[in-house]
């Protein structure tokens, strides 16, 4: 199997339990990738933008007003003026509230790691270190 085949795999994979840890939480029910943005905008002590998230998460401009609405026309984040020009600082809503003790309480876990866990360290970092170089080119 090629490397891009592969990689698409690992990322449908990835996404759908991503989706399955979503749905465990009482109010959200929505795509992987506005879960990953909610578990990743929860715990941060500094106003966040949306440049922020398309940095973290690599995703183009269009990408990430298309998430961020949808977490907006689904009240979980809103978008409030701040003193950047221009800008719009991203908040959690009351409604997110659950993701956030879900997270807090293990009942959503983050699946970063995968199952890459229970391999080798040294095959772990060989796997990092060839991701970063895809990520790199």
């Amino acid at each position: 199997m090629d490397t891009g085949k592969l990689i698409n795999k690992i990322s449908i994979r990835l996404r759908r339990r991503s989706e399955k840890d979503g749905e465990k939480s009482r109010n959200y029910r929505g795509s992987g990738g506005g879960f990953w943005i909610l578990s990743w905008l929860t715990g941060r002590d500094r106003p966040l933008y949306q440049k922020d998230i398309e940095k973290e998460f690599g995703l183009r401009p269009s990408t990430a007003m298309e998430l961020l609405k949808t977490l907006e026309s689904r009240k979980m984040i809103q978008r409030v003026s701040s003193e950047r020009m221009g800008d719009k600082k991203i908040q959690l809503t009351e409604a997110a509230e659950d993701i956030r003790l879900a997270l807090q309480q293990g009942r959503i876990t983050r699946r970063r790691d995968c199952s890459l866990r229970e391999s080798p360290s040294e095959d772990l970092n060989t796997f990092m270190e060839g991701c970063r170089e895809m990520l790199r080119t």
